[in-house]
This record gives C-alpha cells, structure tokens and sequence, in this order.
C-alpha cells in the first residue's frame, strides 16, 4: 500500500503480502549465498501505463550490497534490490535494478551490515530489517519508462 504522506504516518501490521514498492515481489535468493553477475538482457521489466522500472547505477564499492526502497516519505519495509555486477559486452557496470514500480516518487538508501544480520544485510527474524544509511536520493518513476540514476555511496 503506498503512503498518503499529506495524512500522519500509520504503521502498517507485518504482512506477507508483496509491497507496492515492488508489485509481484518475490523471496530473494538464500541469505547465504552470494549472487553472481548478470549479463546483458537477464533482468525482467515489467512497465505500462501505471508502472515503471528504475535501474541504480553505482560503483563497484557497492557491489554486493543493497539499495532499499520505499514510496517517497513512507515507511522502509525492507524492499531492497542487490548491486550486481552487469556485464554490458566489454563493459561491466554495477547497478541494482526494481523490475516493477508503481508510478510516483521513491526514496532509496543504502542498507548497512549491522552486526546480527546475515551476510549482505539480509533481514533474519520479524524484528525490524537492518539500520541503513539516511536516504541519498529522491527519484520519480514514471509509466512506462524506465529510469535511469546513479547513487554514489557516501564516505
């Protein structure tokens, strides 16, 4: 459910269900495994009129690591994308990539690995997910499109 930022925050109950910041989410791979390179064309888009996808480019610092996500002032939920490396020909680019969002404005920041986490900073257990840095970047999704940024990890 997106969040009406003109009414006061209400938390939502934890839920099963997939977020709207990630329409058909799906589990990710198993905490403890690492996910290996993409090539060209392995990622799956699905945008129209009411969706779109955005692609975070950044560097090789962050490779591995995970970018969070939320509706623009809601609450983070733990909706995360991997950067990975993505091999482009001779060119390798590190990026993180949301296959489907609904239209409006997103925050994103970068998760840390908290002691208590798994690798990565996966989530493990119902309490919060991991602390994460404050939000780097503001970015509108529009439908249709797919949008294109570049985060650049502070420090």
């Amino acid at each position: 459910m997106l969040t009406d930022t003109t009414s006061p925050l209400i938390e939502d109950p934890p839920s099963d269900e997939p977020s709207p910041a990630s329409c058909g989410a799906r589990p990710g791979p198993d905490p403890h495994e690492r996910s290996g390179p993409s090539t060209g064309a392995s990622v799956l888009l699905d945008i129209g009129e009411g969706a779109g996808a955005l692609v975070v480019y950044t560097s090789e610092t962050l490779l591995g690591r995970e970018i969070e996500i939320r509706p623009h002032g809601g609450r983070w939920a733990g909706v995360h994308t991997a950067v990975r490396a993505r091999h482009m020909g001779e060119r390798v680019l590190h990026a993180g990539v949301f296959g489907t969002l609904p239209v409006g404005l997103y925050d994103l920041r970068v998760r840390s690995t908290s002691a208590g986490h798994g690798p990565g900073g996966h989530h493990h257990g119902s309490g919060p997910p991991a602390e994460a840095t404050d939000t780097v970047l503001t970015v509108r999704v529009d439908g249709g499109a797919v949008v294109e940024t570049t985060l650049t990890p502070h420090g």
